[in-house]
Order: C-alpha cells, then sequence, then structure tokens
C-alpha cells in the first residue's frame, strides 16, 4: 500500500511538471507576438528594413512613435475610442446590471419569460444586414452612438450578473427594507458594493469589447476622423507603402513595419493598463457569477 501511494504521488508530481511546462509554453506562444512587435518597433529603422531582427532589438530608435504621434489620425482615433470606451461600459454597466437585479429577484412577476428573452437573443440575432438597417433609419450612421447603443448589453454579462445577485441572501434586502430603504437605495448602496467583484469582471470585459471592437466602426462610420482606433489600425495594416499610410511622402524614409509595430503597440498600452487594477476582481467574480443560482 505504501509503495501504491508513493507511485502514485510520483505519477501526479510528474504530471504537474509536465502540465507547467506546456502552460509555460502556451504563455510564451501568447506572449511572442506581442514582444516581437514592441523589439521591432524600437529598433533602429536600417536594422528593421534589412529584415534582421528576430528575437531581440537592434539599435534604439523611438523615430517610429515619433512619426506615429505626428499623425493627426492617430490622435483623433485614439480620442473617439477612449470616448467609446469610457461611455459604452458606463452605459453598459449600468444598465447590464441594473437589468441583471431585477431579474434576479424572486418576486418580480414574469420573471421566467424574461430570462427566456434574454437568454434568446445570446442565441439568435438579426445579422448584420437588418442591424445596419436599424441602425442607419434611426439616424445613428456616421455618429459615436452607432458604436455604443447597439451592442450596450450583452446577455453573456447579464447571465453572469443575475447568477451574482441571486446568490446575495434575501435577509440582506429584506432587513434593508426594514430600516425603510427603497429598492435604489439597495441597489446602489447594498448591492452595488456586494457585488463588486461580479461587475469589475464585467466592466473589463466591456471596455475590452470596446476598445478592440473592429467591425461597428468599418460599417456604421464613413468620415475618416469620426473612425476608432482599430479601424485606424486596420487602415495601417492594410496599407502597402509609408506614403499609402500618411497621404504623403513626409514618412517614406521609415519602415512600413516599424511604424505598424509603432502604432499596434501604442494602441494596445491603455487597455493593459486599466487590466491589472481589475485582476484582483477578475477570477472571483467570474467563478461565483457562474456557479451559483
Amino acid at each position: 500500500m505504501g509503495k501504491n501511494r508513493e507511485q502514485i504521488r510520483e505519477e501526479t508530481d510528474v504530471i504537474k511538471i509536465i502540465s507547467y511546462i506546456v502552460m509555460t509554453l502556451f504563455g510564451l506562444m501568447c506572449l511572442f507576438p506581442f514582444y516581437y512587435i514592441f523589439v521591432v518597433s524600437i529598433s533602429a529603422p536600417q536594422f528593421v528594413r534589412e529584415g534582421q531582427i528576430i528575437l531581440w532589438p537592434k539599435g534604439f530608435s523611438l523615430q517610429a512613435y515619433k512619426v506615429t504621434f505626428n499623425h493627426a489620425r492617430f490622435y483623433s482615433s485614439f480620442r473617439i475610442s477612449v470616448i467609446r470606451t469610457l461611455i459604452g461600459t458606463a452605459l453598459g454597466v449600468t444598465l447590464s446590471s441594473s437589468l441583471a437585479y431585477a431579474v434576479s429577484r424572486k418576486y418580480l412577476r414574469g420573471r421566467k419569460f424574461f430570462m427566456v428573452f434574454i437568454v434568446f437573443t445570446m442565441l439568435f440575432n438579426g445579422g448584420i444586414i437588418p442591424t445596419y438597417l436599424v441602425v442607419r433609419y434611426t439616424g445613428l450612421i456616421d455618429s459615436i452612438w452607432a458604436l455604443i447603443i447597439p451592442n450596450m448589453i450583452n446577455t453573456f454579462n447579464v447571465i453572469v450578473l443575475v447568477n451574482f445577485f441571486k446568490g446575495i441572501p434575501d435577509e440582506i434586502e429584506e432587513s434593508a427594507k426594514i430600516d425603510g430603504a427603497n429598492d435604489l437605495i439597495i441597489f446602489y448602496k447594498l448591492m452595488i458594493p456586494v457585488a463588486m467583484p461580479a461587475i469589475a469582471t464585467i466592466t473589463l470585459f466591456i471596455s475590452v469589447y470596446h476598445w478592440n471592437s473592429l467591425m461597428d466602426g468599418i460599417l456604421y462610420i464613413n468620415t475618416p476622423s469620426k473612425k476608432p482606433l482599430q479601424v485606424y489600425l486596420n487602415d495601417i495594416v492594410a496599407a502597402g507603402q509609408t506614403d499609402d499610410l500618411f497621404g504623403d511622402a513626409s514618412a517614406r524614409w521609415m519602415p512600413t513595419l516599424s511604424l505598424k509595430t509603432a502604432t499596434i503597440f501604442a494602441s494596445t498600452l491603455p487597455i493593459l493598463m486599466v487590466y491589472p487594477f481589475l485582476q484582483k476582481y477578475f477570477v472571483k467574480g467570474i467563478m461565483v457569477g457562474s456557479v451559483k443560482g
């Protein structure tokens, strides 16, 4: 019996080691493209032009960032994406949490019908063309609201919050009502602080979605100065020559790859800076919201 236990322990250790190695390799594979983009963006232009950059930067130059930041459209697209992310996240979190809290209450009449209706929208949708027609005939085309309103509420986020609110004991709400609190006070001053892990997780989901969204900007926005950052990045990556990126030959001396990598890296920094502040809530919020209920 002792030998069997020892063998089981050794096999378990071997499995753990193999798992750590596989996960480490997988993590490195995921990080390598981002690392390569950063290395190319800070390397000297002549080495990038000659294709000598593989794992380590050669030389040091921030000229690609200088050219990128001097481009007026980068700032306009960056501004649109920031405004869209802030407004879209605020409205999305507010509406999703309000809807989820209402549906999670057992005393709400028609609660099951509303829940079925919400889940139905996750399984079936009108498609690109009907959605475009709705946005067009409501006068939202070429407006920042076309990027916010159609995707203001996400069904998955609502379901996560519903399950989280269901896990909160009813006695908390009942005691607050005995003290004279109404539904708004209970929701904003009691339920929101308790559900902060789930709300922080949903905040991260919504903000990342708005920052990385591409197709709606291509479909609904026509004016170049109103296009979000991801559409600008798409134009940068699709362009073949340096002067195609900026409309003139002022940056012809700069390798196209350097400009592309500098622009991509600069556009990913804001969302990466937000993640560490929400990371402590992320796993807890998703696990609790997906298990309870």
